[in-house]
């Protein structure tokens, strides 16, 4: 992350303390998604069961908004807390978290977070690919992915201009239900291009 968005983010944090609602929004928002994937796959849990853990981690981050002291950045403070929060949640069932616990937030830094959940994003999305019907998934790849013209992909295929539009319409309109979740996440890490 670099330096003026840590400090918009440190900004945003403060507003938080004073009880800004509309800035504990933002992060919740902007890292729920994320976080959630990252707790599923970090201890091979249910879908649910992440969104509650990670929900749980965002109910002490507001509650607790007054005393908590970020060092770093919000994004390795939550990151931490997600992973701590799982080993907690690992210990509970009776599972060992072996010499695994990240307690200083200073551990964890933004590019391994980044790392992280764009390869969590990217394997959602090629899933979320391969849900389209084969028609569907081979306009769209030739549209999105290789930068063909509507016009390019229906002389290949030997289709209508429209009935590529429609195809890519159909792919967007799937693809962007299967997402949802993860959209602003998407955009953050600039994959949302395939979706418009």
């Amino acid at each position: 992350m670099n330096n003026d968005n840590q400090t918009k983010e440190l900004f945003l944090y403060e507003e938080m303390k004073r009880g800004k609602e509309y800035a504990f929004d933002f992060f919740f928002n902007y890292y729920y998604p994320g976080l959630c994937v990252y707790a599923q796959n970090m201890i091979s849990i249910p879908e649910q069961e992440a969104r509650d853990l990670v929900q749980d981690v965002f109910v002490k981050f507001w509650n607790d908004r007054e005393k908590i002291v970020v060092r770093y950045s919000i994004r390795s403070y939550l990151f931490v807390s997600v992973k701590n929060r799982c080993f907690d949640f690992l210990r509970k069932r009776g599972k060992e978290a072996k010499n695994l616990e990240i307690t200083n937030e200073h551990d964890i830094t933004d590019e391994t977070f980044d790392t992280y959940v764009l390869s969590e994003l990217e394997a959602l999305f090629t899933n979320s690919l391969k849900k389209l019907p084969d028609r569907c998934y081979e306009v769209f790849e030739m549209s999105r992915l290789q930068g063909l013209k509507n016009k390019e992909i229906a002389v290949r295929l030997n289709i209508s201009e429209k009935t590529v539009e429609n195809q890519v319409t159909k792919a967007l309109h799937i693809l962007k239900k299967e997402l949802k979740d993860y959209l602003p996440l998407l955009a953050l890490f600039d994959l949302f291009h395939f979706l418009r």
